[in-house]
């Protein structure tokens, strides 16, 4: 009789785990999108984060500008390593899944990864606002870039500590009575508590919050670059002839708001020299010699002011640096602000109407189940926005990689040169 008893349960076990294996097939077929949709920013992410950190730290000189980018770069590589592939196996057995303290530091450092790059893309937009707005004001240094990225992570932490006790595995209830599942999700100390809610909220206003600020702070950058290019475009277009159409408060004001650099010196000298000529031809005006009279100094500065007016369209085709970098990382933030947007989206809706999930028709589910991780499409964006953008990095990457083939061709040479 025992022996009987024995078979029979574990034959009532294993038609339960083969009944379970099959449930668990249908949700892999739901999160097919999703695991399509994370392997492939995983792996694309891998590649081009890697090689944004290789050509920054090797081509390009130390300043915050670099110290931001190789910041965020690490940022996306830790999340393209680490909590992707965690998530792809979650999607795989949605059901079957019991790694308890893989599942807690998988989601701890989804939460930290994000939060971090967060607090950094606002940084970048503070350190942006002060360099285009605040020229001459004190600037935030490459060391000093270097100690706010650490405190950028550690507020990242601090910020996503709870999840490493929320999150572990969590009991799901099949569609079968009597066989249960297991997931990584709020685990069943939390489940049905106000905590996560409370916390998904904090993080939602944080969220919102830091659209505002970088909203308010993009404002203003775009209103400064606006201004100074029509007022550079009015000084650059104007000949001789026409210099006293340009005011003398326009001129000071281009010469005093443009950051210090290599070509915004010609810039200072050339407008230095029409406030002199423009005060010097009034002067002579009203000179004892009359009007139309010059004096050899007039002409020397009328030469000196052609010679600059001469350089400086010159230096004005090649791209403004500054400007082109904070386009760049304003690209970089809108992207980050666009990938959360389907993902907040979607679980406002789920949180609000309980009925949303159980209520999704199979494409619904699978509709959801991809743009849910929409995210992480922030994470291996930023590579592809360098290549299109950032001419400096197109131009540094593509000579490494002609150095690099260049010495693959010639150790191939040596190699099988001798041997023939």
């Amino acid at each position: 009789m025992e022996s009987m008893d024995t078979n029979v349960n574990i034959s009532e076990g294993d038609n339960r785990e083969f009944q379970l294996e099959l449930i668990e097939k249908e949700k892999v077929l739901e999160n097919i999108g999703g695991i399509i949709l994370v392997m492939f920013l995983m792996i694309v992410g891998i590649g081009g984060n890697s090689i944004v950190i290789f050509v920054y730290l090797r081509k390009f000189k130390p300043s915050t500008h670099r110290t931001f980018i190789v910041s965020l770069a690490i940022v996306d590589l830790v999340t393209c390593c680490v909590p992707m592939p965690f998530v792809l196996m979650f999607l795989r057995y949605p059901l079957t899944f019991k790694n308890n303290a893989g599942c807690k530091v998988a989601r701890f450092l989804s939460y930290f990864m994000c939060n971090g790059s967060a607090l950094i893309v606002v940084t970048i937009a503070a350190e942006r606002y002060r360099k285009i707005c605040v020229p001459h004001g004190r600037q935030i240094s490459e060391r000093m870039s270097k100690y706010i990225c650490v405190l950028d992570l550690s507020l990242g932490i601090l910020l996503s500590w709870p999840v490493a006790v929320m999150y572990g595995n969590r009991t799901v209830q099949t569609n079968i009575d009597g066989i249960n599942g297991t997931e990584c999700s709020v685990n069943d100390d939390f489940a049905g508590t106000q905590y996560p809610a409370i916390f998904n909220i904090l993080l939602m206003f944080l969220f919102f919050a830091e659209l505002i600020i970088l909203a308010i702070l993009y404002s203003l950058i775009g209103k400064r670059i606006f201004h100074m290019k029509k007022i550079t475009t009015k000084i650059n277009k104007t000949s001789l002839s026409e210099i006293d159409s340009v005011t003398k408060s326009q001129i000071v004001e281009l010469a005093c708001s443009l950051p210090h650099q290599k070509y915004d010196k010609s810039r200072r000298e050339l407008a230095e020299n029409i406030i002199d000529y423009k005060s010097e031809n009034s002067e002579i005006s009203l000179g004892e010699n009359g009007p139309g009279t010059k004096s050899a100094e007039s002409k020397r500065k009328c030469g000196e002011l052609k010679e600059l007016h001469i350089t400086t369209n010159d230096s004005m085709k090649k791209p403004n640096r500054t400007i082109n970098i904070t386009r760049v990382l304003f690209i970089i933030t809108v992207v980050y602000l666009c990938s959360f947007l389907p993902h907040l989206a979607l679980l406002t809706v789920a949180f609000l109407n309980k009925n949303f999930l159980p209520n999704l028709s199979y494409a619904g589910t699978v509709t959801y189940q991809t743009f849910r991780w929409t995210f992480y499409i922030n994470n291996m964006a930023n590579p592809i926005i360098y290549g299109l953008y950032d001419s400096v990095f197109i131009r540094e990457f593509c000579m490494l990689r002609r150095s690099c083939l260049a010495r693959r061709l010639k150790y191939y040479q040596r190699r099988y040169g001798d041997k023939s």
